[in-house]
C-alpha cells in the first residue's frame, strides 16, 4: 500500500475523520497483515518487526499492540516462536516465524483485498 502524497490530495483530505478511520483500519487495525508481511521474508524479533513497519509502511504500532498481535497469532498457529537462550540459559530474543497456515491466510488476504479493490475501484 503506498502512502499518496499529500500534494495530491485536495487540502483537508488527510485531516478528514473519515480518512484518518480509512488510515487507522488499513494500518493499526490489520496489523497482523503488515507483520506477517515481513514474517515471510525472514524470522523476526518483535521490535525487529516494529522497526521494519515504520521504516518501510510509513506508520508506527504502539509496542505492547505489536506484542499483543504476535501472541494472538502464535495462539492460533499462525506464527509459531523460537526462543534464543544465553549461556546462563536467559531468554535473549523471542524470533517469529510465519508458519504453512499464515502462508495460506496472505494468499487468502491477497485475493480477498484485491476482490475489494477492483469493486471499490474497478476504473483503476
Amino acid at each position: 500500500m503506498s502512502q499518496p502524497n499529500q500534494a495530491e490530495l485536495p487540502k483537508g483530505v488527510r485531516e478528514s475523520k473519515a480518512f484518518q478511520r480509512l488510515e487507522k483500519n488499513l494500518t493499526i487495525d490489520l496489523l497482523w497483515i503488515w507483520v506477517l508481511k515481513l514474517l515471510k521474508e525472514s524470522p523476526k524479533y518483535a521490535y525487529e518487526l516494529k522497526q521494519e513497519i515504520q521504516n518501510r509502511f510509513g506508520f508506527s504500532p504502539a509496542t505492547v499492540t505489536n506484542y499483543t498481535i504476535l501472541y494472538l497469532l502464535e495462539r492460533e498457529g499462525i506464527v509459531t516462536k523460537t526462543e534464543l537462550r544465553n549461556e546462563h540459559e536467559r531468554i535473549d530474543r523471542k524470533y517469529y516465524e510465519i508458519t504453512e497456515f499464515g502462508e495460506q491466510l496472505m494468499e487468502e488476504a491477497n485475493l480477498y483485498l484485491n476482490n475489494t479493490m477492483k469493486k471499490l475501484f474497478p476504473d483503476k
